[in-house]
């Protein structure tokens, strides 16, 4: 039997993982399945973090006290949650009407947010539900149409909104679904082009195209593509580099900084290999740019056991996986957004990979699933 290896994590991640709870409201829980690490380490983490900050020595017996009073409160919390998914996990798959019956038969026993948070509907369609009464099917789905476009700042075209609508316990087709955003008054907003990145003007050697665009693998860690792209904010351009497993299409390793300095990739290549532990041979894949071409990042490619492979010259369509992930980052999410500083692009970045991108978003290359969806049947 192989040992298991114990997974590494960086101290940018960390970090970032501590924000999701601390800065953006998500519960430890909720944040822990999303990045897919044990809630007790992300715990340990927050926990940690909280003491570092609290100061004084004099403050750290306070702290404590408070700690251990919301740990109280949130085992308290996990515990309503654990008796409502006992009696209602099974409606999660249906129809949302009948979720909303749940809620309603429920709301003397428990509070109405933590039903509508387990059972994975808004408070506002609930309350909206309660108001035209539990048979208007029609309304309902309206009202979920525009509830997925709110939540997927308008991403989502006919496909995948029927796609989600399913999910929800709704039999949509993609036709109907066209029809239900038309009259909803939504549509999904259309790509535009991007900012270029790549230097490739340099007398580095490069690696041959061992990817060749095979860019559908069997399993995970057996080839991964690697890319920068560039965000505008107030405070100037936040560089993104990003690594991302072509099996399962989900972003293993992310860095950014304000510059694109060879840092900035490699930072993101030890995420990713901290996250996964892949095997030797793993095929890494990227473009000609100069950061990539690097000895040093060459010589870590090597450390690894990584086989380089880079894109034939000028030729964006060689590396079309990692592209696309970019188009979806900014049409997606970040189009119309005005970032007055670059941490708050950086936590809104982090937000889409994380918690909607790797964990929520639906890829019709996976036969819409997500992809950690994918990443946990391939070690079932």
């Amino acid at each position: 039997m192989t040992k298991k290896t114990r997974r590494r994590f960086s101290d940018e991640f960390k970090a970032d993982a501590v924000s999701l709870v601390i800065d953006q409201g998500y519960s430890v829980s909720e944040a822990a399945r999303r990045l897919g690490v044990e809630r007790s380490v992300l715990d340990r983490w927050c926990r940690k973090h909280r003491q570092q900050d609290a100061g004084s020595l004099e403050r750290q017996e306070d702290d404590r006290d408070a700690e251990i009073k919301k740990l109280r409160e949130e085992v308290r919390k996990l515990q309503i949650e654990k008796d409502i998914f006992k009696k209602g996990g099974g409606l999660l798959r249906q129809r949302v009407e009948l979720r909303y019956q749940f809620i309603e038969s429920e709301k003397a026993t428990y509070p109405v947010a933590v039903l509508c948070r387990v059972m994975q509907v808004s408070r506002s369609g609930f309350y909206a539900w309660r108001r035209r009464g539990p048979d208007d099917q029609h309304q309902a789905l309206l009202h979920e149409v525009r509830e997925i476009h709110r939540q997927k700042r308008g991403s989502y075209g006919s496909r995948r909104m029927a796609r989600e609508l399913r999910r929800r316990g709704y039999d949509v087709g993609r036709y109907q679904a066209r029809s239900l955003m038309r009259e909803a008054g939504v549509e999904a907003r259309q790509r535009r082009r991007w900012r270029h990145t790549t230097d490739s003007e340099h007398s580095l050697p490069v690696a041959p195209n061992l990817l060749n665009r095979q860019f559908m693998v069997a399993a995970p860690n057996r080839a991964w593509v690697a890319d920068i792209t560039a965000i505008w904010t107030l405070e100037g351009w936040l560089y993104l580099a990003a690594v991302l497993d072509l099996h399962d299409r989900q972003l293993v390793g992310w860095a950014m900084a304000d510059h694109m300095r060879t840092q900035l990739v490699l930072n993101a290549l030890e995420m990713a290999v901290g996250r996964r532990q892949p095997l030797r041979g793993l095929i890494h894949h990227s473009d000609r740019g100069s950061q990539y071409a690097s000895h040093e990042y060459r010589g870590t490619l090597v450390r690894h056991g990584f086989q380089a492979s880079m894109s034939r010259k000028g030729n964006c369509w060689d590396n079309a996986v990692m592209e696309r992930f970019f188009g979806s980052l900014k049409s997606e999410w970040l189009a119309g957004q005005r970032y007055a500083s670059r941490q708050a692009a950086r936590r809104d970045v982090i937000d889409y990979i994380e918690m909607e991108y790797n964990s929520c978003r639906l890829h019709s290359t996976l036969g819409y699933q997500t992809p950690r969806e994918i990443e946990l049947a391939a070690v079932a």
